[in-house]
């Protein structure tokens, strides 16, 4: 369980290295920054010419993005009992769709490991 000020939150799955995500929240997570990404570029390119604002706002998005997705991918590897930093993999285009589909597929660790308590959980 959660202790107190370790609440599991929306902010913490995108944001926060910490603790372990399952398969779900990360398919999830995932696919909201593809929406966002997406309706970002349908808003940014809806004219015949693209405004300062609009690359703005793709460069932000983008931004975020990238920083949540290697977040996620974290996570995931913690849950699988792997380290983080195998999300680096994310980056490079060779591994980062087996890589993506490996943490869609791959279960979780059965018990408690040294990322944290549970699947879904943040360590302590």
């Amino acid at each position: 369980m959660s202790g107190p000020g370790r609440e599991t939150t929306v902010g913490w799955a995108l944001f926060l290295w910490d603790g372990r995500i399952g398969r779900r929240i990360f398919i999830l997570g995932t696919l909201f920054w593809m929406m966002t990404n997406a309706a970002v570029i349908a808003f940014a390119t809806g004219s015949d010419e693209v405004s300062p604002g609009g690359f703005s706002l793709f460069l932000t998005s983008a931004s975020l993005s990238l920083l949540s997705l290697l977040m996620l991918g974290t996570k995931r590897l913690h849950d699988i009992g792997m380290p983080g930093m195998v999300s680096i993999l994310l980056l490079m285009p060779a591994f980062s769709l087996i890589l993506f589909f490996v943490l869609c597929v791959w279960p979780p660790a059965d018990d408690d490991n040294r990322y944290g308590p549970g699947t879904d959980m943040r360590s302590s």
